[in-house]
């Protein structure tokens, strides 16, 4: 057997203190033990604490996603549809209201032609009662030494003194008519011109405001769900991170067995099996199990590098996705710099604005109704009190009708009282002939306040105002909601990305654990190609064999073989669990 190289023994083995940050410890394979031990243990804490700074940061996140869904969620497309849909009739009401006080302004004007063409034709009647009181006057004194004629001329003076009261009555209050028109035409007129001025721009803000709830609503589930894309990339890194963090699990498992190799080696040295074996042969068992150890400890290294590797990759794009999740808050809680994430404190302020507006329109509207109902009402008494006097002008008649008859058969003494009573039936007929004038009009009367009536009973009877109100109510209600939770978000996203920086900032598995093991293989790393003593091969395959069953993973098994010249295990080797994407899908959602 040819020269074997010059082989640092286990026993001359050591590593620095200031590697390890550890004290020094005694000499020899189990030094090595302990150092790997060391390393061991710091993997399996750190990769204890990356797993739950992991599980943190996921908490941390469907948190956050939470608080965005009560954001999204206080304003609801049921609560925003149902607003909108009442500001739209709020609306139409509004927009109808010009037509209405431009309608009831032409029923006044219809109105006051009729008073005006009805008021010569009451003065007509006014003067022809005179005149009629005047010859019954006449006709009492003429028959007043006539048996029965005194009676007649008193009862006749009656019927004209009552169709009188009735006349003037009617007069009165076609007068009161007319100056009431007057005065509710003024204010119709700066009614309509107040319309034209206000209810346009109480639409349009009321009408601007609705759309704008749709907008922010459309813009808020669009940033809420580029949130939520940004959190399931970073779920998914998770996963892939929680994946590559059982390169923990397999590289403490064989630190592990490289420890149990070493002490496999120590007991069988020290067992009758190897009392045969010769100090040289000694030496060659412990450099080729060294050289197995530290070329076991030197593929796990670059195992633990290339993953490692990979989890901090990940980490650091985690602060980029945390970013672009804190950029969307942003304008999500805070607005776009033109406000219009303000849509619904500024539709509250429109909706109150129109309330102000609209409680002066309404007073104003309700006056105009009221002197529609009072207009109304006075027509009917005109038509009722017209009425009356016809009745009293068919009395005067027939009873005059009746004296020219009575008077014919007395003769000579009822001649004066004939002519007179004929004088009064022809001015009872005049009387007739003004109240038919007077009914003409009055019909016109009354077909323009049935107008009025019509418009009046055609008008919404629920108050705007109030309409205006429950609006209000329920956009300051789902305001106040969405200020509260878009201040938890708020709250919510700054603790978040701060807490996952200081989870972040605990995923660093590389820099120290990279230390720790490479210290522990640089003390086995001075082993080159060592060719086995002559006589070892027996104590080789019987201390390989027992290495050999520790191995849980198809390249331990490989590289033992590769080391010790063996064929492969024909069966199935044990494999590490590792964690599918569906599993860990399940374990985390």
């Amino acid at each position: 057997m040819g020269a074997r190289p010059t082989v640092k023994g286990w026993h001359d083995v050591a590593v620095t203190a200031a590697k390890l940050d550890i004290a020094p410890v005694s000499q020899g394979p189990g030094a090595l033990v302990e150092r790997m031990e060391i390393a061991r243990s710091r993997i399996e804490e750190r990769f204890l604490e990356g797993g739950a700074a992991l599980l943190s940061i996921l908490d941390v996140l469907n948190k956050l996603i939470g608080s965005l869904d009560q954001v999204t969620g206080s304003l609801d497309e049921e609560t925003a549809n149902a607003t909108m849909a009442e500001l739209e009739q709020t609306v139409a009401r509004l927009s109808g209201l010009s037509g209405i006080e431009v309608g009831r302004q032409t029923g006044f004007k219809s109105l006051a032609g009729a008073e005006r063409n009805l008021r010569p034709h009451a003065e007509d009647m006014q003067e022809t009662l005179r005149y009629l009181r005047t010859f019954a006057v006449t006709a009492k004194i003429a028959g007043a030494g006539i048996a029965d004629f005194a009676g007649f001329a008193e009862e006749i003076l009656e019927r004209i003194q009552e169709g009188t009261r009735q006349v003037d009555d009617f007069a009165k209050k076609l007068n009161l008519l007319g100056k009431g028109l007057g005065s509710v035409m003024v204010k119709g007129e700066k009614i309509v011109q107040s319309y034209d001025k206000t209810i346009p721009a109480i639409v349009t803000g009321l009408s601007n405001g609705g759309t704008e709830i749709g907008k922010q609503r459309k813009l808020l589930m669009e940033r809420a769900e580029s949130v939520r894309a940004i959190a399931r990339g970073i779920q998914g890194k998770l996963a892939s991170t929680l994946s590559a963090m059982q390169i923990g699990d397999i590289t403490r498992q064989r630190i592990e067995h490289c420890q149990s190799s070493l002490k496999l080696l120590d007991e069988y040295l020290s067992s009758p099996e190897a009392a045969s074996l010769t100090g040289a042969q000694r030496e060659s068992l412990s450099a080729v199990i060294g050289q197995l150890v530290s070329m076991q400890l030197g593929q796990s290294i670059d195992d633990f590098d290339r993953d490692t590797g990979k989890i901090v990759a990940t980490v650091v794009s985690f602060r980029s996705d945390l970013m672009q999740i804190d950029g969307l808050r942003r304008a999500i809680t805070e607005g776009d710099d033109d406000g219009s994430d303000n849509a619904m404190r500024q539709l509250e302020g429109n909706v109150a604005a129109a309330r102000t507006a609209v409680r002066e329109i309404e007073a104003v509207a309700g006056e105009a109704s009221e002197l529609s109902r009072s207009t109304a009402a006075t027509v009917d008494e005109l038509v009722k009190g017209i009425g009356v006097v016809q009745l009293v002008r068919t009395d005067i008649h027939y009873m005059a009708l009746n004296t020219n008859l009575r008077c014919g058969k007395i003769g000579e003494e009822g001649k004066a009282i004939n002519v007179i009573t004929a004088e009064l039936r022809n001015y009872a007929a005049q009387l007739d002939e003004t109240a038919d004038k007077i009914m003409v009009e009055l019909h016109t009367l009354e077909g323009a306040a049935l107008k009025l009536t019509a418009i009046e009973e055609a008008e919404a009877k629920d108050s705007l105002d109030l309409r205006l109100e429950k609006a209000l109510d329920n956009i300051r209600l789902v305001g106040d909601r969405m200020d509260i939770e878009v201040k938890n978000l708020s709250e919510q996203s700054r603790t978040a990305v701060g807490d996952m920086d200081a989870s972040l900032a605990r995923l660093d598995f590389k820099a120290e654990l990279g230390e720790v093991l490479r210290a522990c293989a640089e003390d086995s790393a001075s082993f080159e190609e060592i060719l086995p003593a002559a006589g070892i091969e027996t104590a080789l395959a019987d201390l390989g064999g027992r290495i050999g069953r520790l191995y849980t993973m198809v390249s331990e098994r490989e590289l033992h073989a590769a080391v010790l010249g063996t064929e492969p295990p024909a069966e199935t080797a044990v494999v590490a669990s590792v964690m599918s994407d569906d599993d860990i899908d399940d374990a985390l959602f």
